[in-house]
Parts: structure tokens; C-alpha cells; sequence
């Protein structure tokens, strides 16, 4: 009842293929024909609207032709207590209760089974009273299976010339948690009916996998058509989006919808989630920064992030469980390991093989997780991947909300992707503009050569003569900094480096190079021809976060764009606004003149590809590290490892491995070395052929475990992921500790030819035969 009486028509949107499919299978019940479906998504992604849609649509469907009626009936398996007498009795109450109101009686104030009986009876539908005698004789014995059977069985012998049923069982997968009842009992029960084929059966659930496993052993999977849920489409989705905010009055730009869709992943409870913490905050959304701002507010400590976390409490309610689960999927979510087997999430998970089971098994339950023949894929949610970050740099690492916020922000905003042909002038603009401010050195240069738009006032249809001559009468200048260091990007903390600018610079006001004279100079070179607001609004998002990342007042801050060609009034509006300095090639030249720079003529080097890192013959890059034995040291690890194979410039499938790879040989380390010095050494060897990596502790060594059990034990599980990871693994260990050297050949090395394997599956270990 809970479900039906909370949902309204006029909050449903979209779906109408789905909606389309579900009904012909309804329909085609009255010919004697019973489709069934069983209906999987992500938990909470609006599979129980679709069925209670429907379940309306039926209901107000008029006869056709004479045939039957549809009666759906609705139960969620969600909402009963986990012993079979309780589900039995709740069972036969909603079937009672849904068939009078469908056949006009009013909602009884109590449940009086007697009476409903003879109003059943009335319209000629018999055995009412037997199936209730019955019942009750199996509850007195306490036979909770029987009882369970009887009241199954119900449904199906009520159908006649007025109606026929068609039965939506939500959260079909609570069915194998009956306390006495093996796994599967209920497709056992349902199965004669359902291979009968007259009787429409719509299954719905978070778990597909537990439920077509029952299916498969009940012979009924063939007869299931199989039917994934998903985020709204776009255009649904914006309907949803009006309608959200037109009845809690909160006005959300037009042109923002499309992109707060894309980064709800549709999902309906998000969207109405969102549209909620905006009216309680009373907050107003006026631009793409103010909603960008909003939902990380959301997800870091509001309705997006209490949802989450309840999820998370009722899930795991140990909270140990609960930091090893979140730690796991954050690690598989936010920084996308290659995480397909269940060993390998064993080995993730870094605990007992029965807790890390459990764990799996939670998540599969609950639709994070799919597991079919061994092969996992774990669902892809925008909002929970941002919920995981949040938990995992609060919890863990112990950031502030704003912190966490501003991260999140900044791993979406990204630059537009440059126009084909682009690339090599905008690296050639860049290199440029690199060199022209590590000339500056405290000169005073005229402030129209940042600012476009008087510049475009004063000098625009004026030849270049006329300008250089006015540039040279200028009274109004600008002091510019001595540049200490001048870098591409600004590598941010989540997820590896990323180039959020194509240049900051760090500089100071005066020659003492103090913290109070400490300026930042955050650059852009638009790749477009022409900049539009939009632009402008994400270069102002990144930039209010680099200055909360650094702490910098507003003074302490300079934004510089440098346009393609020109820029939409708009955008110049909101750059003087937000106090950007806008400059125009023309002017950029100009610049160039003051410092005796003239513009590059020859192409920057090409970036390396794949196997390019070094010529051959020449050295291989090394790098060495140290790093302390302590928790989450290991991600360290894993970023100077994806900094090693961007000079090789590998696919980022690739680059995760490594990754994954090196991660693991740290933890392994820490958690069994039992080093005194508490201190574990890395090397990386860049070679054109090869990428190898190399992780040693002084610990007192290990033994390889002669049994599967007293591997794990040791360090097989870890092991066995890194062989599935890289191309070949070498282990040397001894009283003075363990050396474990990792290889990932690259496409111009012998990458293609399979290291020797052991019967094992792994490559042959030291003084193994070769």
C-alpha cells in the first residue's frame, strides 16, 4: 500500500517504450496469452514508478471486445517481514484488498477477511473461504511453506469473465531471504503457472543476477524477455525538469538543463532531490557556476549525500564493513580500476575471503553490482561515484565539505575539445604565451593589452601603425610580477593529474619573494574562434576553486583569457564582471613587441605515441621513491606511475592497469612485510619497449603458500591480481626482504609475444625453468 498511495500520475515522465512493451504483455493476458518480463536497473532508478504506471494505466483501461478486464495487482517483496507466515498473511491481505477497490468496493477501514470474502462471493468468484481456512490451519501448525503455497496459489484461481490478473511483484530478489525457505522456493511455487503461459508476469528488481540464476535453475529463463531500466532520456528528462521546478517554484535556467541531466545521469530522484535542496536553501541559480556549486553542496552534505548515506548504514551496518565497502567501490568508481572478476575484487577488498564475499554479495543485492559467470560490472552512477569521493576524502583523508566540494566541481569542468586541425596551433599559442611571461620581471605594460573590450573601443578599424604608436602614450599601466615558475595546468588531487589550465603561473609583486607578495596568474588560450559565455563562466568556476584549493584572497588571483579571434558581447560583459583579463591576438602581438618575442614559425614537437618514451639507444628514464608504510600511501605510488607512462603516451586502459598493479604491490607491502624501517622503495623504468616497476621492503620476506587458503593468507591474492594486470611479474624474497618487479611491454616492445607462463597461469617466478 505504501508504494501505490505515494505515487502520483503527474510526477511520471518518459519511458514510453517501456511503458509500450509492459502493456502489450498485460494486454495480450485476456487472449490467454501470458508474456513475462523481469524488469532490472540500478536501485532507486525508477523501476517501481514504472510499475505503478502501468498499474494505472490498467486500471483505467476500458473492456475490449468483450474480454476480461486486466486487474493488476502490485507487491513489493520489499516491505515484508522475512518469515514465510508473515509474508503469506500480508500476501493474501493486498490481494484482497486491491481486487475490491478494483472492482469498485470502497478502501475497508479494517481487514475483515469474512466480509471480503462474501463480496467476493457475491460477484460469483468462489473458494475465498477455504483458501483463508487453509491458511489458517498451516499457520496454527506453523508450517510457514505451506502456508506460503496456499496463498501463492490464490491469485490464479480467481479469474473469469471479468477480470484476469496480471501480477507486478516488485523487489523480487527479498524472496531468497524467507527465514526456512531454500532459495528459489518462489519461482518453484510460481513456476507451473508461469510455464502455463496464461498468466502475464512482470518481475522486477535491483539484482538480476540472483533472479535469473533461480530462473535458470527452474528452467524458466528462456520464458523471461529481459527489459534494463535506466536514466531518463533528455527529452523526458527535461520535462521532468519543468515541472520539478514550476511546482516548487525554483527557476533554473533553460540552457543549464541539458547539462544538470547529463549530470544526474537522468535519474528522476535526483532531479526532484536537487530541485528540493534548492528551495529548502532558498537558493538562487543563476548561472552555470551557482548550480555547479549547488550540487556539490548537495552531495557533500545535503539530500543527495543523506540519501547515500543512509543507503550505505542500512546496507553495512557494521562500520567497519561499511569503510571497506565504500573504500572498494571508490576505488572501482571514481578511479576506474579495471575490476572485472570476482578474484580480482577479492583481492581489492583487502580482507578475509568470507567478509569480502559478503561484501560482493551486498552488492549485488542491492544493484550496485552484476555478476554473471564470474565476469562483474558495476553500475555506472554519477551522483553515488561523487557520494564515494566524498566519503572517502572525509572519512579517510579528513578534508573539510568545502574541499571535498570544490574537487568535485573541478573533476567535471573540463575544456572544450579543440576544432579539428586546432591542436598544433593551440600548443604552438601556449608555448608561446609560456615564454612571454617568464620575461615580465616586474615591467609596467599598458592595461588596454589586457583588457578586450576597451581596446576593441578605442583601437578597433585603426591600423597596426596607429595602434603600436597609442599603445607607446598609454598613461594607464599595469605592474606585472617577477614569474618564478610558470607550468602547464594545475594538477589537481582526484584522479590523477589533470590540466585544468593551460597555464599557471606563480609569481610575486615585489623582488622579496614573500608570502604576501605571492600572486597567481591562472591562464587560457581559447581553442575556438570565437569565446562564448559559457566559456567564460567555466574558466571563473575553475578558477574560484584553484583560489579555495590555495587559500588566495581575491587580489591575490589573476585570470587571463587569450581568444581565438573574437568573443561574443556577452562574454566580454561577464569577463569584465568577474574581473578576467580578455586579450585579443592583435593585442598579444603587441605584447610580444614590448618583450622582443616574436611568434613561433615551426610546430612544437609532436607528442610522443605509444612506445615513443625514449629513442632507441638512448638511457632509460628512471625514477625512484620512497614512500612511508602508512595509509593510502600507495595512491602516491599510483600517480608518479601514471606520470612515468605519460611520456609513453599509453591508452588510459593501460595506464589504469599499471596502476592497479602498483597499487597492489604497495598494500601488499605494508600489510605483510612486517618492516622495521616502515619504509618501502619504488622504482620506474621507462624504456621504449617497456614500462617495468619495481616495489622492495626490508621486511623478513614470505613464502609462497602451498595451498590456495595459505596463499591468501600470504600475499596470493594480491599476486594473482597483479599477474591479471601486467605482462609479466617477477618475486625475489629472502630474510632481507622482497623485491617484486612488474612488466608492461609497450606496442613498439615485445608486448605481443606472452611472457612464459607456469602452470599457475603467472610468469615463471625466479629460478623457475624458462
Amino acid at each position: 500500500m505504501g508504494a501505490e498511495a505515494s505515487f502520483r500520475e503527474e510526477d511520471f515522465f518518459g519511458r514510453g517504450e517501456e511503458l509500450s512493451a509492459l502493456r502489450r504483455a498485460a494486454v495480450e493476458g485476456g487472449r490467454g496469452i501470458g508474456s513475462s518480463f523481469m524488469i532490472y536497473g540500478p536501485p532507486n532508478v525508477g523501476k517501481t514508478s514504472l510499475l505503478l504506471k502501468l498499474a494505472h494505466d490498467l486500471r483505467s483501461s476500458g473492456e475490449e471486445g468483450g474480454l476480461p478486464r486486466p486487474f493488476p495487482f502490485y507487491f513489493s517483496f520489499s516491505q515484508i517481514l522475512s518469515h514465510p507466515l508473515a509474508l503469506s498473511q500480508h500476501f493474501l491481505q493486498e490481494f484482497l484488498w486491491q481486487l475490491l477497490r478494483f472492482l469498485g468496493d470502497p478502501q475497508p477501514a479494517v481487514f475483515d477477511p469474512e466480509g471480503m470474502c462474501d463480496r467476493l462471493s457475491a460477484i460469483g468468484i468462489t473458494g475465498c473461504r477455504e483458501i483463508l481456512a487453509a491458511h489458517g490451519k498451516y499457520t496454527a501448525a506453523g508450517d510457514g511453506l505451506s502456508a506460503l503455497v496456499n496463498a501463492l496459489s490464490f491469485p490464479f484461481a480467481t479469474e473469469g469473465d471479468i477480470f484476469y490478473p496480471v501480477f507486478l511483484f516488485d523487489d523480487f530478489q527479498y524472496t531468497g531471504k524467507l527465514q526456512g525457505v531454500a532459495d528459489g522456493a518462489m519461482l518453484s511455487i510460481l513456476r507451473p503457472y508461469i510455464k502455463s503461459g496464461h498468466y502475464p508476469m512482470l518481475l522486477s528488481g535491483s539484482s538480476p543476477g540472483r533472479v535469473t540464476a533461480a530462473l535458470k535453475r527452474e528452467g524458466l529463463f528462456g520464458t523471461f524477455q529481459m527489459l534494463e531500466v535506466g536514466g531518463l532520456a533528455p527529452e523526458a528528462s527535461l520535462r521532468l525538469w519543468e515541472y520539478l521546478c514550476d511546482r516548487r517554484r525554483v527557476r533554473i535556467p533553460a540552457s543549464l538543463l541539458p547539462g544538470a541531466t547529463e549530470r544526474l545521469g537522468g535519474i528522476p530522484v535526483y532531479q526532484r532531490m536537487l530541485v528540493e535542496e534548492i528551495f529548502f536553501r532558498n537558493a538562487g541559480v543563476g548561472d552555470a557556476i551557482a548550480l555547479e556549486n549547488l550540487y556539490a553542496l548537495s552531495v557533500t552534505e545535503g539530500k543527495l549525500n543523506r540519501y547515500w548515506r543512509e543507503f550505505f548504514e542500512n546496507t553495512f551496518p557494521d562500520r567497519m564493513q561499511r569503510g571497506r565497502a565504500i573504500r572498494f567501490l571508490k576505488r572501482v568508481l571514481c578511479d576506474r580500476f579495471p575490476l572485472d572478476t570476482v578474484e580480482g575484487a577479492l583481492s581489492l577488498l583487502g580482507t578475509s575471503q568470507d567478509e569480502g564475499e559478503a561484501i560482493l554479495s551486498a552488492f549485488e543485492f542491492k544493484g550496485l553490482m552484476k555478476a554473471d559467470l564470474e565476469q562483474l560490472a558495476f553500475v555506472g552512477d554519477p551522483v553515488l561515484a561523487d557520494f564515494l569521493y566524498w566519503a572517502f576524502e572525509r572519512g579517510v583523508l579528513g578534508k573539510g565539505a568545502s574541499q571535498v566540494a570544490a574537487s568535485i566541481v573541478q573533476s567535471r569542468l573540463s575544456h572544450a575539445a579543440p576544432e579539428p586541425g586546432q591542436a598544433g596551433d593551440h600548443a604552438r599559442r601556449v608555448a608561446l604565451v609560456k615564454e612571454l611571461m617568464r620575461k615580465w620581471d616586474l615591467r609596467e605594460v599598458p592595461l588596454l593589452l589586457l583588457d578586450f573590450g576597451k581596446f576593441r573601443e578605442k583601437y578597433g578599424g585603426k591600423g597596426l601603425l596607429e595602434v603600436v604608436i597609442g599603445m607607446e602614450r598609454e598613461m594607464v599601466r599595469v605592474r606585472l610580477p617577477k614569474i618564478s615558475s610558470v607550468s602547464t595546468g594545475y594538477r589537481a588531487h582526484r584522479g590523477g593529474p589533470r590540466f585544468d589550465f593551460d597555464l599557471v603561473a606563480y609569481g610575486f609583486l615585489e623582488q622579496s619573494f614573500s608570502e604576501e607578495n605571492l600572486v597567481i596568474w591562472a591562464v587560457d588560450v581559447v581553442p575556438e574562434r570565437n569565446l562564448a559565455a559559457r566559456g567564460v563562466e567555466h574558466f571563473e568556476n575553475r578558477c574560484r576553486l584553484l583560489a579555495l584549493e590555495k587559500g588566495l584572497p581575491a587580489d591575490r588571483l589573476r585570470k587571463w583569457m587569450l581568444l581565438g579571434e573574437t568573443a561574443d558581447p556577452a562574454a566580454v560583459d561577464l569577463a569584465s564582471q568577474y574581473g578576467i583579463h580578455l586579450s585579443h591576438p592583435t593585442q598579444v602581438r603587441l605584447f610580444l613587441n614590448l618583450f622582443g618575442l616574436e611568434e613561433l614559425e615551426r610546430e612544437p614537437e609532436a607528442p610522443r605515441t605509444a612506445g615513443s618514451a625514449a629513442p632507441r639507444g638512448e638511457k632509460p628514464l628512471e625514477y625512484e621513491l620512497v614512500l612511508p608504510m602508512k595509509a593510502d600511501s600507495e595512491v602516491v605510488a599510483a600517480r608518479v606511475a601514471e606520470e612515468v607512462a605519460a611520456f609513453a603516451a599509453v591508452d588510459s586502459d593501460t595506464v589504469d592497469r599499471i596502476k592497479m598493479a602498483i597499487i597492489e604491490a604497495c598494500i601488499n607491502a605494508f600489510e605483510h612485510s612486517a618492516s622495521e624501517s616502515g619504509k618501502v622503495r619504488l622504482r620506474y623504468l621507462l624504456s621504449p619497449e617497456k614500462i617495468e616497476l619495481f616495489v622492495q621492503d626490508d621486511g623478513k620476506g614470505f613464502r609462497a603458500g602451498k595451498t590456495q587458503e595459505e596463499s591468501k593468507r600470504n600475499r596470493g591474492w594480491g599476486l594473482k591480481l597483479i599477474r591479471e594486470l601486467v605482462d609479466d611479474v617477477e618475486v625475489v624474497t629472502g630474510q632481507e626482504g622482497t623485491v617484486v618487479r612488474m612488466v608492461k611491454f609497450l606496442e613498439s616492445g615485445p608486448g605481443h609475444a606472452e611472457p612464459e607462463k607456469t602452470e599457475g597461469g603467472g610468469p615463471a617466478a625466479p629460478g623457475e625453468g624458462r
